[in-house]
Parts: C-alpha cells; sequence; structure tokens
C-alpha cells in the first residue's frame, strides 16, 4: 500500500496545520507588501523583511507534511494549495515588494518592443517572438495597469501555470494519486530556472515559453491516451485536438527555439509509433493516436513564421558555423562557461561552487529520472499499459533530445545549451516524480511508513531551501538582482533627452543601450550596442582619452554590483569614486541613482555661456551618492524638475555651480549641473555570466 494514500489519524490537527499555514502565508506577504522597494536593492533576499521569509518557511513546512500525511481527500491538496501559494508569492516579490521592473538586459529591450506595439510603430508580425508582447498588451489592458508591471504579471502568470500543470500530467500519466501530489511538490522546486539560460523574473521569451511548456505536455498526453474516434460530434477534430493544435501554434509564437525542441521530440515519438504499430501491433502504443498530425502541423507552423526572417537564419548560421569550426578543431566547448569559471575564480568563486548551488537540486531529481528511463527501457516497469507507454515516450525522447542539445555547448552558442537543459529539467521533474513515488512506495512496504513519511519530508524541505535561494539572481549564485528603479529610468531618459546629440553616451562594462531601448523604444532608436563600456583602469584617468567629448552614465546598481558581488574585478570602488576629483569630468545629472558626467576630450570646443560647473561634494548616503544640496519638496535637489509622464522627457533644469534651483525648464543642451524627477518608462533585460559583465 502506498505511504501516500494510507489514511492517518489527526485530520482534525491536520486542518488546523492548514490555518496556521495559511495565516502565515497570509502574514508573510503583508510583511513584503507593506516595505515596498525605495532604492535599488542588491540582494532582494537580503532586503526583504524576515517577516515574509518566516511566514514563508512555516507555509512551506505544513503544506509538505500536510500533503505527505493527509489521506485521500481535500486536505492533501489543500496543502499542496498551500506550498503552491508559497512558491508563487516568493516568485512575486518584485511585485509585491513594488518594483518599477525587473530585468537590465534582454528585458529592456522586449520592454521598448512592448512600447512600440502599443504605440504602433511596430506590428506584432515584425517581431520573431510576439507572444510574451502581446500577452503583455493584454494584461495592461483588462488591468489598467503600466507596461512594465505588466510584463511581470505575464511572467508570474507563466509560473503559476507550470505550478498546476505539472501535477495535471503526472496526474494524466498514472492514476496513483501520491504520484500526483509528490510531482506536485516537485513542481515548487522550478527546476528548470537556471540563470544560465533560463532567466527569472525578466521577460525572456525562451524561459517563459519552456515554462508553459506542462500545458502542451498535457495537452499532447491526453491527446495520445484519449479515444481514437471523434465521440458524437460533428466536428472534425476532438476538443483534446483543436487546443493542442492551438497551443503549438502559440509556442511558435512564444519561441521559435522552444517550437524546434518540441520538434526534435515529435519527430521521435512519430518514429517510436511507427516502430510499434510495425512490429508490436498490440502494444498500448500502437492503440495510441498517432502524432503524424501533430507533428507535420508544428512544423509546417514552425516554417512558415521563421523562414526568411533575418533573426532566424542569423541563428540557424551561427549555430551551424560554431558546429562546423568544432569539427575542424576551431571553436572549443563552452566558451561561455568557461569565462564564467576564469572570471569566478578571479573573485573567489569557482564553476564547481555555482554549478552545486544551480542544479544540486536538479541532480538529484535527474538522477531518480534516469532510473525510471532505464527500468522503461529493460521493460522492467510494472504499472498501467498507458503509463508504461508515456514514461517510454518521454524516455526515448530524452535519449534524442539530450545529444541534440549538447550540439549546442559549442564556441559562441554554447548559452543555448542551457536553455535546453531547463527544458530538459521540466521532462526530469515529472519523471523523477514518479520514480520517487515507486521508490517510496517499495520502501514503506519494508521500513515502517512513519519512518518513510518523516524522512521524504525532510528530504523535500531541504530541497525546496535550497531552490527558492537561486529563484532570483543575488549575491550567492555570484549575480547582481536584476531590479530596474523608476529613478534610473528617468535619469537616462532625461539624459537621452537633453544631452547633446553629437556627444556618446558611455557606461560601466555594455554601456547604456538597453536603457536607450527600454526608454525609447526598439523601433528607430539608433543604438551602438558594442565599445561603449569605459575599461576599468582607464576611470581614473579619463579626460582626453579621446579627441572628443564623451557622457558617462553611472547607476547606483552598477556601483554596487561591481563593488559587491563582482568584488572589483573590473571596476575598483576607488575607480569610481576618482570620477568625483578628476580634472576635466564634470557631473552634469543626478537624481541620487543614476549620475550622467561630462568627460572633456582631447579637443576643446567652444561650450557656449553655460559652461560646465565644478562637481559637486558628496556626502551622506548608502555609498554616498547623494549630492550635498537640500532638496526641494518635489524631491529634486534642484528644484521643479520634475519630468511630464510621456514617451519622451521633455523638461529639464538648469542650476548655477552653487546647485541654486532656477526651476526654470529649458531646452539648453546639458551643459550644466542638473537633476530629474518623475517618472520615466521601466525597463527589460536579460543577464549574462560574469565573463559577460
Amino acid at each position: 500500500m502506498s505511504t501516500l494514500t494510507t489514511n492517518t489519524p489527526n485530520n482534525r490537527a491536520q486542518k488546523l496545520a492548514l490555518v496556521v499555514g495559511y495565516l502565515a502565508l497570509a502574514g508573510g506577504v503583508l510583511f513584503a507588501y507593506g516595505k515596498p522597494s525605495t532604492s535599488y536593492e542588491i540582494d532582494i533576499y537580503a532586503a526583504t523583511p524576515v517577516g515574509f521569509w518566516l511566514g514563508i518557511a512555516i507555509a512551506l513546512l505544513i503544506a509538505v507534511v500536510v500533503t505527505l500525511y493527509a489521506p485521500k481527500g481535500y486536505v492533501s491538496l489543500a496543502g499542496l494549495c498551500l506550498g503552491g501559494g508559497a512558491i508563487t508569492s516568493v516568485a512575486g516579490l518584485p511585485l509585491l515588494r513594488s518594483y518599477y521592473y525587473y530585468g537590465s538586459g534582454d528585458g529592456l529591450t522586449h520592454l521598448g518592443w512592448v512600447r512600440d506595439l502599443l504605440d504602433g510603430s511596430l506590428s506584432a508580425f515584425g517581431l520573431f517572438y510576439p507572444g510574451v508582447h502581446t500577452s503583455s498588451l493584454f494584461v495592461r489592458g483588462v488591468a489598467g495597469t503600466t507596461v512594465p508591471r505588466a510584463l511581470l504579471l505575464v511572467v508570474l502568470a507563466y509560473v503559476l501555470a507550470y505550478l498546476v500543470f505539472i501535477p495535471l500530467c503526472v496526474r494524466s500519466m498514472t492514476s496513483h494519486r501520491g504520484a500526483m501530489l509528490l510531482s506536485g511538490l516537485v513542481g515548487l522546486l522550478l527546476l528548470p530556472i537556471n540563470h544560465l539560460g533560463v532567466n527569472y523574473m525578466t521577460p525572456h521569451p525562451i524561459s517563459d515559453s519552456i515554462l508553459i511548456t506542462p500545458i502542451i505536455v498535457y495537452l499532447l498526453i491526453n491527446y495520445l491516451t484519449g479515444p481514437t474516434d471523434v465521440f458524437d460530434s460533428r466536428l472534425p477534430v476532438s476538443a483534446v485536438a483543436a487546443a493542442f493544435a492551438l497551443a503549438l501554434g502559440g509556442i511558435v509564437l512564444f519561441h521559435p527555439q522552444q517550437a524546434a525542441n518540441l520538434i526534435i521530440l515529435f519527430v521521435t515519438l512519430s518514429g517510436v509509433q511507427l516502430l510499434y504499430r510495425s512490429v508490436w501491433p498490440d502494444s498500448a502504443i500502437a492503440d495510441h493516436r498517432t502524432m503524424y498530425g501533430p507533428t507535420v502541423f508544428l512544423i509546417g507552423t514552425f516554417m512558415l513564421w521563421s523562414v526568411g526572417r533575418g533573426r532566424y537564419e542569423s541563428s540557424v548560421d551561427a549555430v551551424i558555423r560554431e558546429l562546423l569550426s568544432f569539427l575542424t578543431g576551431g571553436a572549443s566547448l563552452g566558451t561561455s562557461t568557461a569565462s564564467q569559471g576564469a572570471s569566478l575564480a578571479a573573485i573567489g568563486g569557482s564553476i564547481v561552487e555555482l554549478f552545486l548551488k544551480l542544479f544540486g537540486v536538479s541532480l538529484v531529481i535527474a538522477a531518480l529520472a534516469g532510473l525510471l528511463m532505464l527500468t522503461s527501457i529493460f521493460g522492467r516497469l510494472r504499472d498501467a499499459p498507458d503509463t508504461r507507454a508515456l514514461v517510454k515516450y518521454f524516455t526515448i525522447g530524452l535519449v534524442v533530445l539530450i545529444p541534440y542539445s549538447l550540439v549546442f555547448y559549442i564556441g559562441s552558442v554554447s548559452e543555448l545549451f542551457f536553455r535546453n537543459a531547463g527544458l530538459i529539467m521540466l521532462f526530469s521533474t515529472i519523471l523523477g516524480s514518479i520514480a520517487l513515488y515507486r521508490y517510496v512506495s517499495g520502501l514503506s512496504e519494508i521500513v515502517p511508513v512513519g519512518g518513510v513519511r518523516a524522512l521524504l519530508s525532510v528530504v523535500i524541505v531541504v530541497m525546496l531551501a535550497l531552490s527558492v535561494v537561486v529563484v532570483f539572481p543575488s549575491p550567492y549564485v555570484f549575480l547582481p538582482n536584476d531590479q530596474v528603479t523608476e529613478t534610473q529610468m528617468s535619469g537616462y531618459g532625461f539624459a537621452f533627452e537633453h544631452g547633446e546629440s553629437e556627444v556618446p553616451v558611455y557606461g560601466l562594462r555594455d554601456g547604456p543601450w538597453r536603457y536607450k531601448h527600454g526608454v525609447l523604444g526598439v523601433e528607430g532608436t539608433p543604438v551602438s550596442q558594442g565599445g561603449r563600456g569605459i575599461p576599468g583602469e582607464n576611470l581614473s584617468a579619463l579626460a582626453g582619452r579621446t579627441s572628443n567629448d564623451r557622457y558617462l552614465a553611472v547607476t547606483e546598481a552598477a556601483r554596487e554590483r561591481e563593488v559587491e558581488v563582482y568584488r572589483s574585478l573590473r571596476y575598483s570602488r576607488e575607480n569610481v569614486s576618482a570620477l568625483d576629483r578628476q580634472q576635466g569630468v564634470s557631473l552634469v545629472q543626478t537624481n541620487g541613482e543614476f549620475d550622467l558626467y561630462l568627460v572633456a576630450g582631447s579637443n576643446p570646443r567652444d561650450r557656449g555661456a553655460s559652461a560646465t560647473v565644478p562637481n559637486e561634494t558628496r556626502t551622506a548616503g548608502t555609498n554616498a551618492t547623494t549630492p550635498a544640496a537640500t532638496p526641494s519638496s518635489n524631491g529634486s535637489v534642484f528644484g521643479n524638475a520634475s519630468t511630464p509622464r510621456t514617451r519622451t522627457p521633455t523638461a529639464t533644469a538648469t542650476a548655477t555651480s552653487t546647485a541654486t534651483a532656477t526651476g526654470t525648464p529649458s531646452a539648453t543642451p546639458m551643459r550644466s549641473t542638473t537633476t530629474d524627477s518623475g517618472s520615466i518608462f521601466g525597463n527589460a533585460s536579460r543577464r549574462g555570466g560574469l565573463g559577460g559583465r
């Protein structure tokens, strides 16, 4: 008898425990909501109130215990829902704590695309993967919220879909209720997220498409095992087949790479069916609906949408080029991983440490899935015919998908492998849950059930703890929080609008071009994606290194990132602080989280009557970045410098060298020390590793 379906006493105690768990969850959410973010936070975990984490810990502990100990019925499902609510609350922390936006890389570009769609400068057909963007516009219209917040709400909805459909997939594969409950708990680990190719919570189409793939897997299972006739309907297809086709078309729009992965899987399943129908016509696989139609439909949809698009062709060319280079001895395996490993070693970490933090729990579940796959391959799986058939489908599918994914672990495209690793962990979660149920049930036959439950509870709670701390990027995994504040965005917006158009804007590492996308949109916004980063060794003597003047944008986030996370790998605290003491480098704009410096070139030119003023003395503040001036009532150092909430900021303020506010809007290009306030727009991002920062 299964250890997860045996009736146990104290049902009333379990219900009382659920009440305590839900109250703890509600209290934790209120704690987080009651402490909104007011500035950039380098570590979202440390910045979130302890009360939130205490409530989440109590809720997860009770959820695991009740789910494993409760008898059949709604009590165990209520425990599973409690756990799902706790993980959803963790995943929704940026929303709970009123983050303006999340994602300072690719996410900013995606934000710009959503803005382009909204103002009509871009058609949905002009995007290679418009699924996330159009969904965000729908949420914005329904909820009446801002574009940045709508994007975050959509990403959170994808996580919720993942948590719901993982146990539904297992429930459709097996009749064992205990396997479904365990899959629900294992699903809480969010194993596809690895921060190397699958990111969270920044809008990232490939990551988001992986999180909604359980919906397709659920429809796939029900399509295969459903009756082969079309019921008593006059429609040419069943409801499941229609929903399946709709979902397959949707995944192409979310990200064609994920659609390509599913094509590999579907072609493999079609080959398995063809083999079994030819050799073992009496098997359960031979009785299933064929995958030929869905496979052809997915391939056709993929080709119709992708072929002829520049992004698709350039991606295919890059993969083929790197593969040929590898075969001829040029490219090497895991180039991006090697680069990050060198950077980690330089700051006192190691690639092994990072791997264990990101993939330690995944290895356990993958090992369980591997054991089930071996059992299936050797025909030793004892279960219902449909269950055996479905496990064999996914086993053979992974046997093909894993080597196919390893092809991407070469040269400059090696990051693509970690995208596919996220998909592999999705299937490992499903198969690993079934394997865990089988081994726990077998162990309960020879060991007291109470001991098995207790051990299983401890193991799952430990895995949850190890997984929760890697949901978001943090210094724990050598990454900064990907938060983007409204103050940062307003600072960049003000600079882009009022800076002299012929003076380029530089930044630390990659430059500010992503923020230009997030503020102004992508279409019609020329950017320089390379060559706009200032080398660390040059920060102490910037003036005169180029013939023409330059702007240098430095955010508080960049200062904390370089010193606290990257441990001065490229830029030291002394180098960044030297900007305020250099001749020829003047602070021309600041708002507390964003500073813009004007760096004089080697060829001086007439700067007009509005001459550059000396840098202000910087005094008290978290990182000594607050200008030493008394703020006015509107929060601006220099008075009424508020910026109207429009697509392009239009207001500016000028100031004297003593930081006396004039409060007079001006269209004069920035040559005076200024500051801005007000709301501009949000941004989106994608993080790279240490080597890419």
